[in-house]
This record gives structure tokens, C-alpha cells and sequence, in this order.
């Protein structure tokens, strides 16, 4: 199996690909980001494959031509909301994600072609539903959401997936940890109770665990934000790792 991981040198992308290169089903890393992901030497890089790029709007031939032939794209490029301008919150968390499926699918990936879009906690999956918390931030990704649940039928053999984890923090940092108790006052407040899960548009097996358990063709998290808890970032790892 070959497989994008877009974001690589994120906190969570950086695990992914740790993790990845660990599972021998998986014969090809292929590591997209804005820099080289950056691992310990212990561990064996030899499928593991840097594509470096100067934007995630803009993929030229050499790019695509390493996209070929791969089953899957765990999508985890974004940024926080607290930092980042309305447009610019859009191009990465909208735009971005639009132009990497459609680069994906013009090099010839395999089919079926599985696509995991990494969300966040909190988002309403109805537009109509407008949040109290950031209204803008959380509508526009709740339509970024809808956007990838319509890629299945605008590309033959493209199966979705939609991952809402909660705000993932180090807690070795004090600053991301502050930024993480204040996610989870907003997320108590600024959604309808019943709106944490992880959604999956495809049918077929998916094996559950690390807190996330299926119901037909969703994929929940009944574990929430309490695993912000410490450094415990191979366990959203794992449970997107099971997916595929």
C-alpha cells in the first residue's frame, strides 16, 4: 500500500508517518510537506519518500508524478483559527484541501483511492446550525467537511473518511496545552452536545479501537478531548492508522 500523508511535519502527520513506516502492509511513505519530516535515526526510512513543496496550492508534474499509483491520503494540513486571518483560515482549510484531492487524482492514484480529512472536534455538520464560538471559522469548516463527502461522486473508486479529533497538544509545552483547555471550553460551548463524531461515506470493514468504535459507516470517537491529556499523540495515530 502506498500512502500520502499531506501535513508530514505536523505534530500528528509527524507520528503518522512514524507509525506508518512501522506497518509492512504499508510498502511506500510518501511524506508532503513544506520540509523534510524530521525522525529519529532509529528508525528505518527506506519507504519512506520526502516530497517537499514550496505551496499546497501548487503541485508540478515532478510532485504528481510521486502521487501515482497511491491508495491512500491522510489529510492533515490546517491551522488554528486563533493565529490566522479569515482568508487565509480558508485557503488552508478549504482551498488546500481541494486542490491536493484534485492533484492526487490527476497522477492516477489506485482504486479503490481512500481520502481521510482530518477536521477538528465541534464542527456541525449542518451549515443552517451556526455555532455561538467563532460562527465564522466553524461554517466554514463544516462546508469544507461536506465538500469531501462529494468527492465520491465526482471521482470514480474514491472512498472518504472525515476524522474529528480533538485539539491534539504536547503537553511538554505549556503554550499548546493553554491553547488546548481553551479548545475545550470553546467545543463545550460552541456546538450541539451530540456533535463529536468521526463520520465515514464508505462502506466497509473498519477496525475500531483507541477510543473510536463503529456504527454502520461512522467511525465515533467516544474518547474525547481528554486524550489532549500529556503527549498522546500515537493514540490518534493508531486509530487513523486502523482505518486503512
Amino acid at each position: 500500500m502506498k500512502l500520502i500523508i499531506a501535513g508530514a511535519t505536523s505534530l500528528l502527520g509527524t507520528e503518522i508517518v512514524r507509525q506508518s513506516l512501522q506497518i509492512r502492509e504499508i510498502t511506500q511513505v510518501i511524506s508532503l510537506a513544506l520540509q523534510p519530516v524530521q525522525l529519529d535515526k532509529s528508525i528505518d526510512t527506506s519507504k519512506l519518500k520526502n516530497v517537499v513543496i514550496r505551496d499546497y496550492s501548487e503541485y508540478p508534474d515532478d510532485v504528481k508524478a510521486e502521487f501515482a499509483g497511491a491508495d491512500a491520503c491522510i489529510w492533515t494540513v490546517a491551522v488554528t483559527p486563533l493565529h490566522t486571518g479569515r482568508v487565509e483560515l480558508k485557503r488552508v482549510c478549504q482551498d488546500y484541501i481541494k486542490l491536493g484531492f484534485e492533484a492526487i487524482c490527476e497522477a492516477g492514484p489506485a482504486r479503490p483511492f481512500r481520502f481521510m480529512y482530518l477536521s477538528v472536534e465541534g464542527i456541525p455538520r449542518d451549515p443552517t446550525k451556526i455555532p455561538v464560538i467563532m460562527p465564522d471559522y466553524h461554517i466554514m469548516r463544516c462546508n469544507t467537511e461536506l465538500m469531501v463527502l462529494k468527492f465520491p461522486t465526482e471521482k470514480d473508486g474514491v472512498e472518504v473518511c472525515i476524522a474529528r479529533p480533538g485539539v491534539i497538544a504536547n503537553s511538554s509545552a505549556w503554550s499548546r496545552a493553554l491553547v488546548a483547555n481553551l479548545f475545550r471550553i470553546v467545543n463545550l460551548f460552541g456546538r450541539p452536545p451530540s456533535e463529536y463524531t468521526t463520520e465515514s461515506a464508505r462502506s466497509g470493514s473498519v477496525t475500531p479501537g483507541h477510543g473510536w468504535v463503529r456504527e454502520g459507516d461512522t467511525l465515533e470517537c467516544r474518547t474525547r478531548s481528554n486524550w489532549t491529556k500529556g503527549a498522546e499523540i500515537s493514540q490518534y495515530a493508531s486509530a487513523f492508522m486502523n482505518y486503512f
